[in-house]
C-alpha cells in the first residue's frame, strides 16, 4: 500500500509540475500586444464589418490562412491552401404566394410567409405530422406529399428555438422524400407582420444544398382552435410561391491542422471553431458611423483561433486539433452547417467541438461556458480558468436559447460533443446591448488586460482537452446524448 501511495504521489507531482510549465509557456506566448494587433486589424473600419460576400471578408480569410501557414499548420484534402469552399447562394425574397388547405386559404404576407425553397406551383396531398419529430415522422410515409406540421417543437419556448427546430425538421422532411414543409406558426411572442418584414425585407443568404428547391412555409391561422388535425390526417390542397431569384455565391471556411503526437490519439480530432464574418455596413445612427465593426462578435473569437494556432504549433498535443474559421454565421450558421455536411475528416473522428463566439462581456471575473453542465469537458475548463485567476459561469438565461444560436449547435446536432466558450457574460443587460450588433462595437472599447486572461484560459482549455486520455462526451440525459451514442457506436 505504501508503495502504491508513493507512486500516486509521484504521478500527482509530475502532473502538477507539467501543468505549471504549460501555464508559464502560455503566459509567455499569449501576449496582450499581439492580441490587440490582431483585433485592431480584423475590426478596423477598413474591414467594413466583414459581411458575407464582401471583399473585406475575403481579406479576413486571407489573413487567417496566412497566419496558419506562417505557423506551420497543415492543409487537408478538401481545403487546399487552407480554404474549404462553401457553396452559398443569395436570394431575392418571394413577392407572392398562397396556400389552400381544404376550405381554408392563406394569402402572402397576410397569413403566409416563405422561409426557404424556390418558386413553385403545387397541387396534391398534405399529410399532418404534429410537430414532426423523428418519432412522429416514423409513423407516416411522407414520400411525394407536402408535410403539414406545427412550427418548431414542443420544447421550443422562444422564436430562436422555433427557427432552429423548424430548419432541422425541414432537412429531415426533404431527406425522407417530402415535397416540402408547411408549418402552422402558433408562437405569438413576435407579431406575424414583424416576421413577414424580416423575411421580405431584402436579400437572404443560404446554402446550395440538395432539396433546397422544396418550399418551407409558415402559415398564421386566424383561429388556432381550427388546427384540430390528427397525426396522419391527409388534406387536399395547393401551394404557390413566386418572385424568388437565386444567385450562387462562393464562400470559404478557413481550416488548418495541428497533427497530434500520440500514435493512436492523433486519429481523434478536436475541432476548434469561430466565425469570422459580421454584419457589414448599415445606416448611421445618432453619433455613430455606418460600420458594424464586430470586435466582440466575432473578432474576439477569430483571434482565439490565431492564438491556438501559435501556441499548439510550438507545443503540439497528443490529439490532433483542427482549427476552422467558419463563414456566414450571421446569415444562419451557414459555414458550420456546410462543414458538418462536408467534413474534412470523418465526423466520427471529431471527438469535441470547442466554439468561441460571444455577444460581449459584463463580468471580467469569469469565462462563460454557455454549455456548462452538458459535457464532461467542464472540469478541464475550470482548471484552466483557475490557472489565470478566473471563474467559470454558465448560461445566464437558458430561455434565450443561446446554445442553439451559434455554430456549436451544428456539431451537436450530429452528435459531436460541443461546447461554447466566450468572455464573461453574467446577464443580458444594457452593457451588452450597447455593443451587440451595434456600430459601437469597436476595438477601442475593449479591455485587453481581461481579454489576455481570457485567451490564455482558452488556449489552456484546448491544450488540456487535447492531451486528455479519455475523450469528453455528453452528460447523461443531455438532448444530444443519443445522437452521440449513435455517431460513436456507444449503444
Amino acid at each position: 500500500m505504501r508503495r502504491i501511495l508513493c507512486v500516486l504521489g509521484v504521478l500527482l507531482t509530475l502532473t502538477a509540475v507539467g501543468q505549471k510549465k504549460t501555464v508559464t509557456s502560455i503566459t509567455q506566448q499569449i501576449t496582450r500586444n499581439e492580441s490587440e494587433a490582431h483585433l485592431t486589424f480584423l475590426a478596423a473600419d477598413e474591414m467594413r464589418g466583414r459581411d458575407t460576400g464582401s471583399p473585406e471578408l475575403k481579406i479576413a480569410g486571407n489573413y487567417i490562412a496566412t497566419w496558419f501557414h506562417q505557423h506551420g499548420l497543415k492543409t487537408l484534402p478538401g481545403a487546399p491552401d487552407f480554404f474549404q469552399p462553401v457553396n452559398l447562394e443569395k436570394s431575392t425574397p418571394a413577392n407572392s404566394g398562397m396556400a389552400k388547405l381544404g376550405d381554408d386559404t392563406f394569402q402572402f404576407k397576410e397569413s403566409f410567409l416563405v422561409l426557404g425553397g424556390s418558386n413553385t406551383t403545387w397541387n396534391g396531398e398534405f399529410i399532418y405530422v404534429g410537430y414532426g419529430s423523428e418519432e412522429e415522422l416514423d409513423k407516416v410515409d411522407v414520400t411525394g406529399k407536402m408535410v403539414l406540421a406545427l412550427a418548431g417543437s414542443k420544447e421550443a419556448d422562444n422564436i430562436n428555438k422555433v427557427f432552429t427546430a423548424s430548419n432541422s425538421k425541414y432537412s429531415t422532411v426533404i431527406a425522407r422524400g417530402g415535397e416540402g414543409l408547411v408549418e402552422f406558426l402558433t408562437f405569438s411572442q413576435i407579431p406575424f407582420p414583424t416576421l413577414v418584414n424580416f423575411f421580405t425585407g431584402g436579400p437572404r443568404w443560404g446554402l446550395q444544398v440538395q432539396g433546397s428547391a422544396q418550399p418551407h412555409i409558415w402559415l398564421k391561422p386566424a383561429d388556432l382552435k381550427k388546427i384540430n388535425f390528427r397525426e396522419g390526417d391527409k388534406i387536399t390542397g395547393s401551394l404557390s410561391v413566386g418572385g424568388q431569384k437565386r444567385e450562387p455565391m462562393p464562400g470559404r471556411n478557413v481550416a488548418g491542422l495541428i497533427e497530434g503526437t500520440d500514435p493512436k490519439l492523433k486519429d481523434e480530432y478536436i475541432i476548434v471553431t469561430a466565425h469570422y464574418d459580421h454584419i457589414g455596413v448599415g445606416k448611421p445612427t445618432g453619433n455613430q458611423d455606418s460600420i458594424f465593426n464586430g470586435a466582440r462578435d466575432n473578432a474576439i473569437g477569430t483571434v482565439a483561433l490565431l492564438q491556438i494556432a501559435k501556441y499548439l504549433s510550438q507545443y503540439p498535443p497528443r490529439r490532433s486539433v483542427l482549427l476552422v474559421a467558419v463563414t456566414s454565421e450571421e446569415k444562419g450558421l451557414l459555414g458550420s452547417r456546410w462543414y458538418v455536411d462536408h467534413p474534412l475528416v470523418p465526423l466520427e473522428k471529431h471527438i469535441l467541438n470547442i466554439n468561441c463566439d460571444g455577444v460581449g462581456y459584463n463580468d471580467k471575473s469569469i469565462i462563460t461556458s454557455i454549455s456548462l453542465g452538458r459535457t464532461t469537458a467542464d472540469e478541464k475548463l475550470k482548471v484552466a480558468a483557475r490557472a489565470f485567476g478566473l471563474g467559470v459561469g454558465g448560461d445566464p438565461d437558458p430561455k434565450e436559447g443561446f446554445y442553439e444560436r451559434s455554430d456549436q449547435v451544428s456539431f451537436a446536432a450530429k452528435g459531436i460533443p460541443a461546447i461554447k466558450l466566450q468572455p464573461g457574460l453574467a446577464k443580458m443587460d444594457d452593457e451588452i446591448r450597447k455593443y451587440y450588433h451595434r456600430q459601437a462595437d469597436e476595438v477601442s472599447t475593449l479591455d485587453f488586460e481581461y481579454l489576455t486572461k481570457f485567451y490564455r484560459t482558452f488556449v489552456y482549455t484546448v491544450s488540456l482537452l487535447a492531451n486528455e486520455q479519455i475523450p469528453p462526451f455528453w452528460n447523461t440525459g443531455d438532448k444530444y446524448e443519443e445522437g452521440g451514442k449513435k455517431l460513436y457506436n456507444r449503444n
